[in-house]
């Protein structure tokens, strides 16, 4: 179980949606009122460079779960604050890290407790062959899986300076549930902060090269 709700919150689905396409995705699927508020916040945040798939998504998702359309409602115009938010810290890591897939996961990243300036730092860090937007998804399981942000921010920035491939990166929500299961009482902030050590002894070793990070 705990393995599957790790797949399900580093899935995230394309972004790729525009707001003609609102309509169509939702027919059927939510109430009138809260396809029409779909509608009207897409249109706008399509309009400002945002994602529109995560609001489909959890239009989507709060009809299917029978909760009531003022919260649905209040939980779009929440998401649509995210996606502001993400936009912004992204763009002061540089506007060449601002796409809407990247877009997507900061607001994720800041829904799971991370801050702007985290969300900012993360992308900073996100240097080719990195993915901000893969950085964010890790960072932000990470903290829902009770990394606490600070930490959950440091251990993905510690084997990013390491040079730790990409694929290691993707792997460390995978790792902390390693070191938590086999751990005598072990947290998932203190396997988190055993692997940012590690990381960390790593990148200080004398003569590690870290010309090419990333790379398998």
């Amino acid at each position: 179980m705990k393995t599957l709700r790790v797949f399900l919150l580093l899935a995230i689905c394309s972004t790729a949606v525009s707001a003609q396409d609102v309509s169509a995705r939702l027919a059927g699927r939510v109430p009138p009122e809260i396809a029409a508020l779909v509608h009207q916040l897409a249109t706008s945040a399509a309009a400002r460079g945002l994602p529109v798939d995560p609001l489909i998504q959890k239009a989507i998702e709060g009809s299917a779960k029978g909760v009531p359309a003022d919260r649905v409602a209040a939980a779009l115009r929440a998401l649509v604050g995210q996606l502001d938010v993400a936009a912004v810290a992204l763009q002061r890591a540089g506007p060449a890290l601002t796409d809407t897939d990247a877009i997507a996961a900061g607001a994720f990243a800041l829904n799971a407790g991370l801050s702007d300036r985290q969300v900012t730092a993360l992308a900073r860090a996100s240097r080719p062959p990195y993915s901000v937007a893969a950085t964010l998804r890790v960072t932000s399981t990470l903290a829902a899986m009770g990394v606490p942000a600070a930490d959950a921010v440091d251990l993905v920035t510690q084997v990013i300076a390491s040079g730790g491939a990409t694929t290691e990166v993707l792997g460390l929500p995978a790792q902390v549930m390693s070191g938590v299961s086999h751990g005598q009482g072990v947290t998932p902030a203190q396997a988190a902060a055993g692997l940012a050590r590690a990381a960390a002894a790593r990148a200080n070793a004398p003569g590690q090269n870290r010309s090419h990070p990333g790379k398998p």
